[in-house]
C-alpha cells in the first residue's frame, strides 16, 4: 500500500512540474505565439530618379537604384525613374506629367537628380553615389509610418486601360490634412540605344485633394488610365504601378507612404 501511495505522490508531483513548465515558462514560443498576429506596418520609401535618355552620369545612378532595390525589395523601397526631358525631342521618353514634376521639386535642372519621399531628402547628380542613396533612404525607413494602403489593379490589355481601387488609413494619431493618392505607371525592359532601362515613368495620375483625414479613418479611391495615357509604352504587359499618398502642400511635399502592386 505504501508503494501505491509514494508512486502516485511521484506521478503527481512529475505532472505538476510538467504541466507547470508550459504555463509560467517566461519567454518560451510554443510554436504558436504569434501566427495569428499581423505584421507591423512600415515605411516605404519612394525614390523619384530623375534622369535623361542622353544623360551620361545617369546610367551608374541608375545601377546604384537597382543594387539597392535588390537589397530592400517593394516592401520598404519602390524606385521610379522620370524622364527631366526628351532627346531628341517628342521621343515619348519624358511626359508633360514627369517634366512638370520636375520643374515642382527643383528650379536646378541637372541629372540624374534623386528625391526620397518628395523633398525630405535629396541627392543632386554631384553627390549620386551608392552610399549617399543608401543612406537617404535608411534615414526614410526609420520614420514610423502614418498611413497605409490597401490597393488592386485590373488591367485590359485589349484597350490599353488599368484601373486600380483601395483605401488608405490613417494609423497616426494625428489629423492629416491636404493629401491627394497619386499612381505612377512605369514599364520595364525599355531598350535605350545599346542598354535596357526599368522604372520607366508612362503616366502619373491623381485623384482629388483630401482636405482631411482624421485618425483611425478610411478613404477609398479610384483611379483610371487609358490608352491615350500609355501611348508611348512599348509593352503593356511590362507596365507596372505605385500608388502614393502625397502631402503636397507641405514644406517637403513629402510621400507619406507608397505601394508596389505589379
Amino acid at each position: 500500500m505504501k508503494k501505491i501511495l509514494v508512486i502516485l505522490a511521484l506521478i503527481g508531483v512529475l505532472s505538476f512540474l510538467f504541466s507547470g513548465c508550459n504555463l509560467t515558462t517566461p519567454g518560451v514560443n510554443n510554436g504558436t505565439e504569434g501566427e495569428d498576429e499581423e505584421e507591423e506596418d512600415s515605411r516605404v520609401v519612394m525614390v523619384e530618379l530623375f534622369v535623361a535618355p542622353a544623360c551620361g552620369n545617369c546610367p551608374k545612378a541608375k545601377q546604384y537604384m537597382a543594387q539597392l532595390l535588390e537589397e530592400y525589395g517593394t516592401d520598404k523601397l519602390v524606385v521610379l525613374e522620370e524622364y527631366a526631358w526628351n532627346y531628341p525631342l517628342n521621343s515619348g521618353w519624358a511626359t508633360s506629367e514627369t517634366i512638370n514634376r520636375y520643374k515642382w521639386y527643383t528650379s536646378d535642372g541637372g541629372t540624374p537628380d534623386a528625391y526620397f519621399n518628395g523633398l525630405n531628402q535629396n541627392i543632386k547628380r554631384y553627390n549620386s553615389s551608392y552610399n549617399n542613396y543608401k543612406n537617404a533612404i535608411d534615414k526614410e525607413l526609420a520614420k514610423s509610418p502614418k498611413i497605409t494602403i490597401f490597393a488592386s489593379a485590373s488591367k485590359d490589355e485589349s484597350i490599353h486601360s488599368i484601373g486600380i481601387n483601395g483605401n488608405i488609413d490613417n494609423i497616426s494619431s494625428e489629423t492629416l490634412e491636404n493629401l491627394v493618392i497619386g499612381a505612377m505607371v512605369y514599364e520595364d525592359s525599355v531598350l535605350l540605344g545599346s542598354s535596357t532601362v526599368n522604372h520607366v515613368v508612362r503616366d502619373i495620375i491623381t485623384s482629388e485633394l483630401i482636405s482631411s483625414l482624421f485618425s483611425g479613418s478610411t478613404y477609398s479611391f479610384s483611379l483610371y488610365v487609358d490608352a491615350e495615357d500609355l501611348k508611348w509604352a512599348d509593352n503593356f504587359s511590362n507596365l507596372h504601378i505605385i500608388v502614393y499618398v502625397q502631402s503636397p502642400y507641405s514644406s517637403a511635399k513629402e510621400i507619406i507612404q507608397a505601394l508596389y502592386i505589379e
